[in-house]
């Protein structure tokens, strides 16, 4: 087979050009690759990577964390305190107002013996029904406290929980303390009333109501207060019960 000049010196034109073409792109690529997307380092970086922390830097860093740690041991001890007192605090309150709402005739020093003391009431009442009991309050006078003191649920719900902690036995619907039952009857009587002839606009006039379905849920070992947190929590995230 014969191949003229004419056609060999057309394809060596061709080939030439892509050829050397190539070799520039080739070229450009590699140069690219030896720096970074954004130029060349700069001294400052070349400098910073090629520092490492010295023994003296990890024994600072090792004493600031102890230190931080220490402070924040510190703080957390402050909060409990604080918070202690706060309950402290509270408690004496309530049991102020157990001592001024249900007995009559005892002495109020707002000392960790009035807590003793107390307790002592409350589980002394326990024993003898409501009629024998010579320093409690008629169910009248207890609802009449309840109005001239301006208390609304919160503070009487309080009172129902301290009641129940004090008494030291399981309570119920069929088996509650004297006193409980005392308190619940009083609410009873400022529940109906009607809400213009009660001088106490704190009361919600459903107080009666909601502390018996409390005490209902005792018996059965129910704290109604963490069944309405998981109602409250499962209406904001959709969950449902799984059976």
């Amino acid at each position: 087979m014969k191949v003229h000049a004419t056609t060999v010196l057309l394809i060596g034109n061709i080939v030439a050009p892509a050829t050397s073409f190539n070799y520039l792109r080739v070229s450009s690529r590699k140069r690219a690759l030896n720096y970074p997307l954004y130029g060349r380092p700069s001294t400052h970086e070349s400098s910073s990577i090629k520092q490492v922390p010295t023994e003296a830097d990890a024994l600072a860093l090792l004493n600031e964390a102890k230190l931080l740690r220490a402070q924040a041991s510190e703080l957390q001890q402050q909060l409990n305190e604080e918070k202690e007192e706060r309950i402290r605090k509270e408690r004496e309150r309530i049991d102020s107002l157990i001592d001024a709402l249900l007995f009559h005739g005892t002495t109020n020093n707002n000392d960790e013996s009035n807590a003793s003391s107390l307790s002592s009431s409350i589980q002394a009442a326990q024993q003898q029904p409501r009629s024998q009991q010579q320093l409690v309050n008629t169910e009248a006078k207890v609802a009449e406290l309840l109005i001239q003191k301006r208390l609304n649920y919160d503070m009487v719900n309080q009172m129902f929980d301290r009641i129940c902690e004090l008494s030291n036995r399981p309570q119920s619907i069929d088996s509650c303390s004297p006193l409980l039952s005392l308190l619940l009857d009083a609410a009873c009587k400022v529940d109906c009333l009607e809400k213009e002839d009660n001088p106490n606009k704190r009361w919600n006039h459903r107080v009666e109501r909601d502390l018996r379905r409390k005490l209902f849920a005792l018996g059965y070992g129910i704290r109604i207060e963490d069944v309405e947190k998981k109602e409250r929590v499962r209406s904001i995230t959709g969950e449902k019960d799984c059976y």
